[in-house]
Order: structure tokens, then sequence, then C-alpha cells
């Protein structure tokens, strides 16, 4: 997907400076040096916004969701074993708590290498994604309660998958290590894991479908992204473009923020904003978060 088509020629403004500085800070790079760094502030709007949904929606929101526990997950063997911990994690959920600390320890590493982006045909493109959630829109989850120093839960022998959106945890089934991998990388075999991870994918995706239907599933781009997030990424660039030059004049700001007295909308400080992929206006002077658009999650 072609950003630059939605950016502009015309000098950005100290807001958008900031914003896209405050991007390129945020997001993991490897290696973490200042040449990754100054690789990511020279993108084009639109692009970097990609960098950054591309890590951020490996991330899971703080909020309650109600949980739905796939009969997927409750055949499998291993969950009387693990059941225990699964449902304590699935409460944390339930509550709104953060569970980003079971989530892979390469999403608070591993959010942009430049190396992904090289031309060469064996240049591994996903070196800085997950190739689940992109394909499948699928998180995984180690499932131990105790937190490492670090920060991180302990590692588990098995992951539970999930669909995470805003309002919903769909828990799928429980998987071991072996779903990452590809048994024959000479012929493309995979793993017994991967092969029923997939098979479970294909079925909840044909759920109410009429028979013979034709569909689309996650389109992927060539660079490795999944097509919903450069889509996004152009309406993040898009709205940007479209209201940056109304912040500067109170006219403009009233154009925008039209339920909002005048006397606050001539006192605010604003800044772009993200809180993970909802985007949006954050005053300063009230710390009040403006949402123009929300995210998937």
């Amino acid at each position: 997907m072609n950003t630059k088509a939605i950016d502009r020629a015309a000098p950005e403004s100290k807001r958008v400076k900031q914003l896209r500085s405050t991007l390129a800070r945020t997001i993991p790079k490897f290696p973490n040096d200042r040449q990754t760094l100054a690789i990511l502030e020279a993108k084009s709007l639109g692009s970097i916004f990609i960098d950054y949904i591309n890590w951020a929606f490996r991330l899971v929101p703080h909020k309650p969701r109600t949980v739905i526990i796939e009969p997927t997950l409750t055949s499998d063997p291993r969950w009387k074993a693990l059941s225990t911990d699964i449902n304590a994690l699935l409460q944390k959920v339930r509550a709104g708590e953060n569970i980003n600390p079971h989530l892979s320890l390469r999403v608070f590493k591993n959010g942009f290498t430049p190396n992904s982006s090289n031309p060469d045909p064996s240049t591994d493109r996903w070196e800085d994604k997950d190739f689940f959630l992109n394909a499948m829109g699928y998180h995984h989850l180690h499932l131990s309660q105790i937190i490492e120093k670090a920060g991180h839960a302990k590692r588990t022998d098995e992951v539970l998958f999930a669909q995470v959106t805003r309002d919903h945890f769909h828990a799928i089934s429980l998987f071991d290590h072996s779903v990452f991998e590809i048994s024959d990388h000479a012929t493309q075999l995979i793993t017994a894991e991967r092969s029923r991870l997939w098979r479970i994918y294909e079925r909840r995706n044909s759920i109410d479908r009429k028979p013979g239907a034709v569909y689309i599933q996650s389109p992927i781009t060539t660079s490795g992204h999944a097509l919903f997030h450069s889509q996004l990424a152009m309406e993040y660039a898009r709205i940007v473009y479209e209201l940056d030059p109304k912040l500067d004049s109170l006219a403009g700001r009233a154009e925008i923020f039209q339920t909002v007295p005048h006397e606050v909308i001539k006192a605010m400080k604003l800044s772009w904003h993200l809180q993970y992929l909802d985007f949006g206006l954050l005053d300063k002077t009230t710390s009040t978060f403006f949402v123009l658009r929300y995210g998937p999650t």
C-alpha cells in the first residue's frame, strides 16, 4: 500500500514533527541505535504510522472484555491440567487488567528493524512482525501467573491463542511452541501444531458463510504488513494533514470541537496522540484525549 500519496510536500508543523519523533522513539528498535532511529524519523508520516501500527497491534489495551471460551480450547487434552492458569488469565481479561506481561518478549524488543525492508530476496520480512497476528488476527499468550523481575510472565511450553477485539476475547486453543516452526524449510512442510492452527482458523472463518462462497482471508502486503494496517495508517495520515492546519486558529478549532465550550477551546494546548491504536488530539491543559479514530482493540 503506497502511503506517499497521502503525505504532503508542505512543511510540517511542530505538532507533526513531535508526533513523528514520538512514534520513532516509542517503537522498540533493533538494533536499538541512533542509525535505526534516524531511519524511522526520516520516513514519511504514513510509513512511520505503518511501523507503529504493526508494533502496537501486538499489544492488548487494558479494558474489561467479555471472554468467549471456544470448544477447541476445552476439548484440548491439555485443558484439564492447565485450566487453573488459563482461568486466572481469563479473569484478568474480564477485569480489564494488564495482560501484556503474558505476551511474547519479542513484542517489547522486536518492533522495527531496517533489515526487514532490505530488497534482497533472502530478507526475512517477518523479523519485526507477528506472522499469526498479521495473517490470522490471533495473539498468543503465556499462561504462568508468576511475574518475573523483568516484568513478564514466566515462559510456558504451551501458549493460548486468542482473538482480541475491543469488547471480546475469544480463547481459541492451546499450542506448544512447534506451532511457530516449519518442520522442513526445503519442502515448506509444517508441524502438526501449525497445521491444526490453520484448520481451526479456516473453520472459524467459514462459520455462517454459504457453501461455495468466496472470501479473502486477511490480505498481507508484500512487505509482510497486514493490509488493514496500511489502510489504517493512511487514515491516520489523512486526519493529520486535513486537521493540523486548522489547529492554529480559533475558528479552525471550533470547527473540530463543535460541542466544546469556547473558553475551553481557546485555552487548549493540543498535540497529536496515540493511545495504543486510538488516535486523536490530546489537550495538555486539561489532560483530555479527544479520540478522532478508534483502533480495532
